[in-house]
């Protein structure tokens, strides 16, 4: 926010700008996350009943592709975010990519029911009650990423930017692997 402050016409809020008088579709920025996020958010605002952003990030995997959300804005959500979460990631994956009807997922340890720490059990609970909304698949786990078991992946910032690291990291190591 003070980033903005100081300099309200940068080349992000400029962006932000044309996206919000329609004269862009979309904004993508190499830029500084945080200065993103807040512009965004102050400049467009969130989704009505969505109080925090998430960062998203669409990653191909066995059957098409599939977004997680959050990869890291938010480390300690509540689980009211987390539902905000999977509100917008199913928004973005019926409008932007194609998919009339997203499987939504909760990033969990095990896929049981009763898995998990108290913030993921809590959001759970929601996420069953405003299933109407989205398709609520219920917990994923980590094998389950890539395997194609949801088109959208609802995780708290820590876990989903552990989540999208270890992927580069293992996705990196095995194209160098394979170049030996």
């Amino acid at each position: 926010v003070e980033a903005i402050k100081r300099k309200p016409r940068n080349s992000i809020a400029v962006g932000i700008g044309l996206v919000k008088d329609g004269r862009a579709k979309a904004f993508v920025s190499a830029g500084n996350t945080g200065l993103v996020v807040a512009t965004a958010t102050l400049g467009l605002r969130c989704l009505e009943g969505v109080r925090r952003p998430g960062i998203a990030v669409t990653v191909r995997g066995e059957k098409g592709p599939f977004t997680i959300i959050d990869v890291g804005a938010n480390p300690q959500p509540k689980a009211v975010h987390l539902l905000h979460y999977a509100i917008m990631g199913a928004a973005y994956a019926r409008d932007a990519l194609g998919i009339p009807e997203p499987r939504v997922g909760l990033m969990n340890i095990g896929s049981e029911d009763k898995k998990g720490n108290p913030l993921v059990r809590e959001a759970r609970a929601l996420l069953l009650q405003h299933a109407p909304n989205f398709r609520f698949v219920g917990n994923v786990e980590g094998v389950d990423v890539f395997a194609g078991a949801c088109d959208v992946i609802v995780s708290d910032g820590f876990t989903g930017n552990v989540l999208l690291k270890v992927s580069e990291g293992c996705a990196e190591f095995m194209l160098r692997s394979m170049g030996r």
